[in-house]
């Protein structure tokens, strides 16, 4: 008796992924790659406020945001805006008025859990000279529902050396020992 017809669906089933799907993990895969999606495609140049906006849409009033190289958590969403207003105003300034090229990568990394998403990105600045610093590091987000929850980055790196004033269209205060009034 030949049994290849009768195991051959049975056979394909067991073979199948089995990842169970709900409703708030779909939510979360949805909102990770909106947030991702949306944070590439903000501009710098035109300003910073995108970013935040992107903070109070997508991040819990309560969320932690933690590194590998600082022992202590920044927690709520307040304390998350006050962190990138600090890095993102200077970097702001510099590509409007010093001429910065600035580009930033993602890309999506295969995890176990569908409400635990991880992402490596790359932060690439250009000076005027033509010299390049890239910044890279991973990232996990712990979604609750479409909100983050735990945000964790990890596995920092630098290629090339850090950017000069001499790497910009700024010209650095002349030394008022120097300046002779008229």
């Amino acid at each position: 008796m030949n049994h290849s017809k009768r195991t051959a669906p049975v056979t394909a089933f067991r073979n199948m992924e089995t990842t169970v799907k709900t409703p708030a993990a779909d939510s979360a895969v949805s909102a990770e790659r909106a947030l991702n999606a949306a944070i590439v495609s903000a501009d710098i140049m035109r300003g910073f406020e995108e970013y935040l906006t992107l903070v109070d849409q997508y991040y819990a009033e309560d969320v932690e945001v933690s590194t590998d190289v600082s022992p202590d958590p920044l927690v709520g969403k307040r304390r998350l805006k006050s962190l990138l207003l600090g890095f993102l105003v200077p970097l702001h300034m510099m590509a409007e008025m010093g001429g910065l090229w600035v580009s930033i990568h993602e890309v999506s990394i295969p995890g176990d859990s569908l409400e635990q998403q991880h992402s490596e990105w790359s932060l690439e600045l250009i000076g005027v000279t033509g010299r390049r610093v890239t910044e890279a590091w991973c990232v996990r987000r712990r979604w609750k529902q479409s909100r983050v929850v735990s945000e964790y980055h990890y596995a920092h790196r630098q290629e090339g050396e850090a950017l000069s004033f001499d790497d910009l269209r700024i010209a650095a205060p002349c030394d008022p020992e120097t300046v002779k009034p008229s």
